[in-house]
């Protein structure tokens, strides 16, 4: 079963929206949120959590020394 997947969208009574997602590593946020924040408009502040410092499921380093 796949981990649980939210985007928690909070818009403020002055207009500033918010966007949090839980359940995704690495940098795909970024990716899975690219649409909606070019359709809300310009990114002031990006804070990143725990989350996106892990690695996504499925992906794997690995170094190579010649």
């Amino acid at each position: 079963m796949a981990d649980r997947i939210e985007i928690e969208v909070t818009i403020r009574p002055d207009g500033t929206v918010e966007l949090e997602t839980r359940g995704l590593k690495g940098t795909t946020c970024l990716a899975e949120t690219e649409a909606l924040e070019k359709r809300l408009g310009r990114v002031v502040r990006r804070e990143k959590t725990s989350e996106y410092y892990q690695q996504p499921a499925g992906t794997r380093s690995s170094v190579k020394r010649s």
